[in-house]
């Protein structure tokens, strides 16, 4: 029930498959917002009512002095913070994802140019 449209997902009308225009959202409290949804179409004309709530928190604030959110983490964002406090706490000993594939592909180029450079040696007698 979504369409791009201008590289943005909306929804579509049920009747007419026309991309919908926001026509009101009014705010019902700090999260919580109720939209009415309308058809641009002049044949159809249907309206559609619906939610928008935030729910959670994906990334916190970049503002030093930002007050906490009161909204719970999403599943990623909290499992960020818990990696961030075991390295924190642990040390950097364990590599990350990316620092392990940098020290796979040099130790991989060594290799080869190890490899290379014997092949290049003259044969013993």
């Amino acid at each position: 029930m979504s369409a791009p449209t201008s590289g943005r997902a909306t929804f579509c009308c049920e009747a007419c498959d026309t991309a919908l225009i926001k026509r009101t959202s009014r705010l019902q409290h700090r999260h919580l917002r109720s939209d009415v949804w309308v058809c641009p179409n002049p044949l159809c004309g249907a309206s559609y009512a619906g939610i928008s709530e935030l729910t959670s928190i994906a990334s916190p604030s970049g503002i030093p002095d930002a007050p906490s959110c009161e909204l719970p983490p999403t599943p990623a964002y909290q499992r960020a913070l818990l990696q961030m406090a075991w390295k924190l706490e642990h040390g950097s000993r364990q590599l990350d994802m990316l620092d392990a594939i940098a020290v796979v592909e040099s130790t991989r180029q060594e290799s080869m140019s190890i490899n290379d450079q014997r092949a290049h040696q003259p044969a013993a007698p």
